[in-house]
């Protein structure tokens, strides 16, 4: 499976540069559409984030594209309203319709999860936040595996749309340094990006020890 998986992400980076230039055009279309119609932009981009929380797919790259296109503040409005939307999606489709397959493929994956429910149960709120802080659980992977924990819907939103804050801010912060191309605002960016790396893995150690 990691094969064919490695196999495919090979075939979309060549097909990726063979038809750069095409890619280019259509960014290129996409942002002089987002200017003449800005809201239906949002709405789009929101769309896309929520479809790829869905489908397991990578969500920075649109994340940094709110950022090159709206800036870092409606940028960040618009990444953190797809995410959570997303986020909410994929939680009640493993909760309601997939459960049995997100417990035989995603829980066996990441068996680090049952020693969480507990903690997601006596103090959700507090726990979602921490595992959206620590990269322990990838995004996608945590949506889906929280809705076959006892976690409320209610705690679980309110957990995410907390922890997901600062990641979302710098990454957006990131795409807008990357479209001005500004060397101290993407020098800015990068230690920012590599700051909440360092941050999550020393808290999430932290927050292993103490408990």
């Amino acid at each position: 499976m990691k094969k064919l998986l490695a196999g495919i992400f090979l075939v979309l980076v060549v097909l990726a540069w063979s038809h750069h230039k095409d890619i280019l055009e259509a960014f290129t279309l996409f942002e002089n559409y987002t200017h003449e119609m800005p809201f239906l932009g949002a709405v789009l981009l929101i769309f896309l984030k929520i479809v790829s929380s869905l489908l397991g797919l990578p969500g920075t790259p649109l994340t940094l594209l709110s950022g090159s296109l709206f800036g870092k503040i409606f940028g960040t409005l618009i990444s953190l309203i797809g995410n959570i939307l997303g986020a909410s999606c994929a939680f009640l489709l493993a909760r309601y319709l997939l459960r049995d397959y997100v417990i035989d493929n995603l829980v066996t994956k990441y068996p680090a999860l049952r020693k969480y429910d507990g903690r997601l149960k006596n103090n959700a709120v507090a726990t979602v936040i921490t595992l959206r802080l620590i990269p322990l659980f990838p995004f996608n992977a945590l949506n889906f595996l929280c809705g076959v924990t006892s976690i409320s819907f209610k705690d679980y939103i309110l957990g995410t749309s907390i922890g997901i804050i600062p990641g979302t801010f710098i990454f957006v912060y990131f795409g807008e340094s990357l479209r001005m191309l500004h060397p101290l605002n993407v020098a800015l960016a990068v230690l920012g990006v590599i700051g909440l790396s360092i941050f999550g893995n020393l808290y999430g150690n932290y927050y292993e020890k103490r408990k």
